[in-house]
């Protein structure tokens, strides 16, 4: 919660990160009355280190084991109070965290995949930007005089990335989404901060927010116990995609291995929750908000716990 340039909250007060010693351990605030907050931006990183259960389960396979997890706060949002409007987006370069610990996760099978594939709701490809995709990304940078229209940064040995500035997603063509007005140059760290901006929440995000939303009510925890992780080519399940949930403990405190054995239960529970909730297109109530140009992913992720739901008993399963 604490970064430079943070808006954090201490005893009902507001307060702004002036400066933060990582080696000497301190940070430094003053009280601040803007009318914004801060939501800091996360890339996280999860390894395999020691499976200790799989079985396989409807639509995928569950698991449990011992994991690294890397986290590195990469950048944050200025959100506006009540109109929830994104001010800006800043970057930062933290060093990352690692944390040794144990979690429970469900990788989707091939099987899952094709057919969300087939019915149009797995949008974690990578997208298809036509055949004149290569010389259109080449007459953007030198439009854009090979810098980075966010920072300012020079190209050197690596091109900039072309990005489009309304979802390529949300167009019913390549042609349509390839206009030069809709593409900018960015650096990297650029255009990572302008794809979380956008957030188009996909139904594997929005599983894996209903999931860690719903998890601490089964384990009778708090919510910071528990970190959550979705990603569609995970490393720690032949890169297919998986949803994690692990405790935020070094080594474990047993969190995930009931999670795992309470499998069934916690999937039923999820489906029930999203399937009843009354918003349009995903809401904190449910699979997480889509943002202001994004979509929030609700019928995917309907789709996916559809596909990993087996009515049975659980009445031994807590």
């Amino acid at each position: 919660m604490v970064h430079p340039q943070a808006v954090y909250l201490h005893e009902s007060q507001t307060y702004l990160v002036n400066e933060l010693n990582l080696e000497g351990g301190q940070a430094r605030l003053t009280p601040f009355g803007g009318d914004y907050y801060t939501i800091a931006m996360q890339d996280t990183q999860v390894q395999l280190l020691n499976l200790l259960s799989q079985e396989g389960v409807p639509g995928g396979v569950k698991n449990t084991g011992e994991l690294q997890v890397t986290t590195r706060v990469t950048g944050f949002r200025k959100i506006r109070w009540h109109t929830h409007e994104i001010l800006g987006i800043e970057s930062l370069d933290l060093p990352p965290t690692e944390l040794q610990t144990t979690g429970y996760w469900i990788s989707l099978s091939d099987q899952t995949v094709e057919q969300l594939r087939q019915d149009g709701l797995w949008t974690n490809d990578s997208n298809d930007y036509g055949p004149g995709w290569t010389s259109l990304r080449q007459q953007v940078r030198q439009r854009d005089g090979f810098r980075c229209q966010g920072c300012g940064l020079p190209e050197t040995e690596r091109a900039h990335d072309v990005h489009h500035i309304v979802p390529f997603r949300q167009f019913a063509s390549p042609q349509q989404a390839n206009q030069l007005s809709n593409l900018v140059s960015l650096c990297p760290a650029c255009h990572k901060l302008a794809e979380s901006a956008v957030r188009m929440r996909s139904g594997l995000a929005g599983l894996s927010y209903a999931m860690s939303n719903l998890a601490p009510i089964y384990l009778m925890c708090d919510t910071s116990d528990l970190g959550a992780h979705s990603d569609p080519q995970s490393p720690i399940a032949g890169n297919k995609p998986v949803v994690v949930v692990y405790d935020m403990v070094p080594a474990g405190i047993g969190l995930s291995q009931r999670l795992y054995e309470s499998h069934a239960a916690l999937i039923e529970a999820a489906a029930e929750l999203v399937q009843a909730c009354a918003c349009e297109d995903g809401c904190p109530s449910c699979v997480g908000p889509g943002g202001e140009q994004g979509s929030g992913g609700k019928q995917a992720a309907l789709a996916i716990l559809g596909m990993l739901h087996a009515a049975q008993d659980h009445s031994k399963e807590m």
